[in-house]
């Protein structure tokens, strides 16, 4: 039916149901009122004055605005604007039956009113129970003007097999059912536990266990697999993975609750499956009390806000109400980025962007000046080990004078808290990047900077970060191969980008002033096999569709990435998966701030021999990686 022809149908087919509904509500309403027993005298009444009822009723609806709603969205507004009308209608007939005098009972009236809402509001919610739970074939089949009301915009065209008949499997469902114009259509349910097997859920019936997907894909014809168990862990999922493989068809997942920063799930919280998904570790447990009592009501601003661990902070922050976050960042298109996709959640939460270098400390202070942030997080800095290795003066500035700059500017302020991102490449250290880590980590422990409570915070290598060793892969599989490892026994830590997120949070709440925290990172992942499963993830068999060869260590980089290191013990906190750093060794303030004074203009001047030397001194583990490029240029250097 076409869309003139359709608009044409709809009013009319609801006025004529509701006239329908009108008669049988007063029929009823005698009936009930004399036993069933209809006498005579009220037979005769009925059959003269029913069309005048019948137009009064119906002109009321109209004036309401009755006929103007699109009954397939009937919500609670739409009952109460019918209740109304049928206050008004009962009132206005018996006023008219009170002017003709005519002898009406008035509980007929009252019956009469009550049965004309139950019934035409079952009849306004009809619509939306069949688009949600009739088949896309049986609603095809109604006649036109039914048709028209029931039917959404378009038919279902996907067919979803649902893994997960918990509370997140039936939020999609029912989202599904409500938003028919999507095109999904839920064909069943699987569920590994077997007293809800047989069981409907919106009328979508759990059809088995996982061992039965492949065969109600084929079944079915099931088009895409929904994984809504977002409570699962790695473990959880990856044999539950394999057997979906088998199918060929399309997978989505549904992700770890803490990523669900906006109420229950939904279908906009659907994604591709990701490497992520597999290595990833049991749920964070916040102790959102402590969180909350540092963040709720303050402003917070986020340095590097846009980058992948400055987004999320962002993120999770808004989840515990601060009055504002301040998004800093030298990104534009970044910052801009997060901003947009926080603002339709921030509620009573101020966003405010501010495009700045933490290397220029006049505009932080001027930031400072004008917003007065009370919580600190400090995430902007350069990460790339072999490009650092490159270009030593950017590390000392970013990493080390900006570091310094947000710490001076913050205590100036007075701000409450600053909790500063740290590396496990600060640990006995062989990269600039890594060294240029462990001297800010100096500067937090500085003694010097009172009256903010200042820590830092050591983690390893995020999972799907920006520049991280899954993209590449990814890059490297999308051309053809081949991926390519740095060595074949290279271990690393990695933790999921909210989970380290969500640990800095917390560590910020425990802090007292000057800690060094680092997390537990579980056990170090082979990078061979990271490998190996990225391409299987991408539906191929590594060393056949893809090759997968060894290039050599990078610049700066080891074979084993440490926590802690010489001279430092490992202490438990509060939380499970956060642990103090115990660190024997102090640099006094008068040699740290002469060997950074020497360092940045080491770094203005591009002394890149200079700074290697100076670093050395200032962190005596430091054990310098010469590039092929420098050492060539040092070799070349007048004796």
């Amino acid at each position: 039916m076409n869309a003139g022809l359709k608009r044409l149908w709809v009013v009319p087919a609801k006025v004529a149901i509701d006239a329908v509904l009108i008669l049988i509500s007063l029929i009823a309403a005698y009936l009930f009122r004399f036993g069933g027993d209809f006498p005579a005298t009220h037979v005769q009444l009925v059959a003269t004055y029913w069309a005048g009822v019948l137009i009064v009723k119906l002109i009321i609806f109209g004036s309401f605005g009755n006929y103007a709603t699109v009954w397939r969205y009937a919500s609670i507004n739409d009952l109460l604007r019918l209740l109304r009308a049928v206050v008004v209608a009962s009132l206005v007939l018996v006023a008219f039956f009170w002017v003709l005098d005519l002898t009406v009972p008035r509980g007929v009236v009252v019956l009469d009113g009550l049965l004309t809402f139950a019934l035409c509001g079952f009849a306004r919610l009809a619509p939306r129970l069949a688009q949600e739970r009739l088949n896309p074939t049986v609603l095809a089949a109604l006649p036109g003007p039914l048709r028209a009301i029931f039917a959404t915009e378009s038919h279902a065209d996907r067919h979803i097999l649902v893994v997960g008949a918990g509370d997140a499997g039936e939020n999609l469902v029912r989202e599904m059912c409500r938003k028919g114009h999507l095109g999904y259509l839920p064909v069943g349910f699987v569920d590994d536990d077997l007293s809800k097997k047989g069981m409907r859920i919106h009328g979508i019936k759990v059809r088995g266990t996982r061992k039965d997907i492949p065969r109600l894909v084929a079944q079915h014809e099931v088009d895409e697999i929904l994984i809504a168990i977002p409570s699962a862990t790695a473990d959880q999922i990856r044999p539950l993975v394999d057997v979906c493989r088998q199918t060929g068809v399309k997978l989505k997942i549904l992700p770890d609750l803490a990523s669900l920063v906006d109420g229950p799930p939904r279908l906009s919280d659907l994604r591709d499956l990701r490497i992520e998904d597999l290595l990833g570790r049991p749920r964070i447990e916040l102790q959102t009390e402590a969180v909350s009592a540092y963040i709720a009501g303050k402003r917070v601003l986020v340095t590097g806000a846009g980058g992948s661990i400055g987004s999320e902070l962002c993120r999770q922050i808004l989840r515990f109400h601060p009055s504002e976050i301040l998004f800093f960042g030298r990104g534009e298109n970044s910052i801009f980025a997060i901003a947009q996709e926080l603002a339709p959640r921030r509620g009573d939460t101020r966003l405010q962007e501010c495009i700045g270098d933490v290397i220029n400390k006049k505009k932080l202070v001027g930031v400072f000046e004008r917003f007065h942030p009370q919580i600190v997080f400090h995430a902007g800095a350069d990460k790339h080990v072999p490009l650092m290795e490159l270009n030593p003066d950017e590390a000392v500035l970013n990493n080390i004078l900006g570091t310094r700059n947000v710490i001076e500017t913050c205590t100036s302020f007075g701000v409450e808290r600053l909790v500063c991102i740290s590396t496990d490449k600060a640990v006995n250290p062989t990269s600039i990047m890594g060294c240029c880590k462990r001297v800010a980590e100096l500067y937090v422990r500085s003694p010097r900077f009172d009256g903010t409570v200042i820590t830092a915070v050591r983690f390893g290598n995020v999972l799907g970060s920006r520049g991280s060793v899954i993209p590449i892969f990814q890059r490297q599989i999308e051309r053809g191969g081949p991926v390519t490892v740095t060595h074949k026994e290279i271990r690393r830590y990695f933790m999921t980008i909210p989970e380290a997120v969500a640990l800095v949070i917390q560590a910020g709440a425990m802090a007292a002033g000057r800690e060094i925290y680092v997390l537990d990172m579980g056990e170090p992942v082979l990078i061979d096999d990271l490998a190996r499963r990225v391409i299987r993830l991408s539906g191929l068999v590594p060393d056949e569709d893809i090759d997968v060869v060894y290039c050599g260590l990078r610049p700066g980089e080891k074979l084993d990435e440490e926590l802690v290191g010489v001279g430092e013990s490992r202490e438990p906190t509060a939380h499970q998966k956060i642990f103090k750093v115990r660190i024997n060794r102090t640099v006094a303030d008068k040699d740290l701030d002469a060997g950074v004074k020497e360092l940045i203009r080491q770094a203005v001047e591009m002394d890149d021999m200079g700074i290697r030397d100076t670093l050395k001194k200032l962190v005596p583990e430091y054990r310098p990686y010469l590039p092929p490029e420098v050492r060539s240029w040092v070799d070349k250097r007048p004796q």
